[in-house]
């Protein structure tokens, strides 16, 4: 009996549509340090989100911050706060305070940037640059409150017909908006951190599938994480939630890491649909110059 022809088989596979493009994503996934660099985003989301969301709530006037994550089941209402008699020093410690919190919190940003410059091959932006770090770290908290805030669209009824408590036509236009929400968040962030290095056409592609695939972990988080996340609390405590909380992160982070890959793996291919992408999209393309003037040596 002979044995089979391994090569000419691959060969065959290989022939097939899309195959090449596929092996070549499967590649590049492997090799992309996803989990390293998902749990990196996951470890500074959880320390920066968290401080900036609180102190925004320590604004005048963020009640509907308030409402929105409450929408979510994060009632950070119940949150006591300690109470100081001197207005001044208060006043003095909540600025101090506010700008620590917000240049300690930029950490996230910075490893975003980290992650599009490196898996898009582009170059890092300058120090001066350093306001969209500052951009980018609201525009998370942001995409949240409009997050919870769409959830009263579930009351939305089509023909009187309702599914889980909920109207068909509000699932519907939750559905929407959340993909609207999260894509349009995934398009801008990105422009800011790599700037036009990358085609705003190629960032618009990344930020629909960053955000289709933000909407299915939304979406099966409401079914899966309560349960999950009772169990949990019941063998570990309050321990619990911090376990909760990382897992959610990293696949969240995971997300974001994986759509960058294939992405970028698609719009470089020479195949048919890489070439097809790059025509309409466009390539990244890194600065060629140093984009600050310190870094120029003397002539």
């Amino acid at each position: 009996m002979r044995r089979p022809d391994v090569r000419a088989f691959a060969e065959r596979v290989l022939r097939l549509p899309g195959a090449t493009l596929s092996l070549r994503i499967l590649t590049d996934i492997a090799r992309g340090d996803v989990t390293d660099r998902a749990m990196t985003l996951a470890a500074q989301a959880f320390t920066s989100i968290l401080p900036i969301v609180i102190l925004v709530l320590t604004l005048p006037g963020t009640d509907v911050v308030d409402d929105a994550l409450t929408e979510l089941g994060i009632p950070v209402s119940r949150l006591d706060h300690t109470s100081v008699d001197d207005p001044q020093s208060f006043a003095t410690f909540g600025v101090i305070g506010a700008l620590m919190t917000i240049a300690g919190a930029t950490s996230l940003s910075r490893a975003l940037g980290r992650m599009y410059v490196s898996i898009w091959g582009v170059t890092k932006l300058p120090w001066r640059a350093f306001w969209r770090w500052v951009v980018v770290l609201f525009l998370i908290p942001a995409a949240v409150t409009a997050q919870g805030l769409s959830t009263g669209l579930r009351a939305e009824s089509l023909f009187g017909i309702y599914l889980g408590g909920s109207g068909l036509l509000g699932i519907v236009l939750i559905f929407v908006v959340t993909v609207m929400i999260w894509s349009a968040t995934f398009t801008v962030i990105p422009r800011l951190l790599v700037s036009t290095q990358v085609p705003l056409r190629l960032l618009v592609l990344n930020g629909v599938g960053t955000g289709l695939l933000i909407t299915v972990l939304l979406a099966g988080s409401r079914v899966a994480l309560p349960t999950l996340a009772s169990s949990t609390i019941r063998y570990f405590g309050t321990l619990g939630i911090v376990f909760v909380a990382i897992g959610w992160l990293f696949v969240f982070a995971a997300i974001l890491v994986v759509t960058a890959i294939v992405v970028h793996a698609v719009v470089t291919d020479e195949g048919r649909v890489g070439r097809r992408v790059q025509r309409w999209a466009g390539t990244p393309t890194p600065f060629t110059v140093p984009t600050a003037s310190w870094y120029r040596p003397p002539v």
